[in-house]
């Protein structure tokens, strides 16, 4: 004789839809657990992103300055020189390649080039 399942009690079926009610509860949640995860990872990363950004501009300004002040001095050494070689007392402007060696010399003293006596001093133009 077999067990009919029309004939389950009310109670074994009751008892079912629970189970299958506290599942559905548990797979939303957890389901909610995932997005509010994945919500906290994605924030997390916008901020490191943002953290990066900040660090990078920082440092490009840095870079910025320090070519800038080196580049003033390198100019202003220049014409002192141009000017104590000078024979009258005007200020001569530097010419194309006066300019090019000055941008050459910065050059190689931002990426710490030294240049020893005797070798081309044409590295960077």
């Amino acid at each position: 004789m077999t067990k009919d399942n029309n004939t389950e009690s009310p109670d074994a079926v009751e008892q079912a839809m629970n189970t299958v009610l506290q599942a559905e509860r548990a797979a939303e949640q957890a389901i909610a657990d995932c997005r509010q995860e994945a919500q906290q990872t994605v924030q997390a990363a916008q901020q490191r992103a943002q953290r990066i950004a900040a660090r990078t501009d920082e440092r490009l300004s840095l870079c910025h300055l320090r070519c800038s002040g080196k580049l003033s001095k390198e100019l202003k050494d220049r014409q002192r020189a141009e000017k104590a070689s000078s024979r009258n007392n005007s200020i001569r402007p530097l010419d194309d390649t006066a300019l090019s060696d000055v941008v050459a010399a910065v050059a190689r003293d931002l990426v710490g080039i030294t240049q020893p006596e005797g070798e081309d001093r044409d590295t960077f133009k």
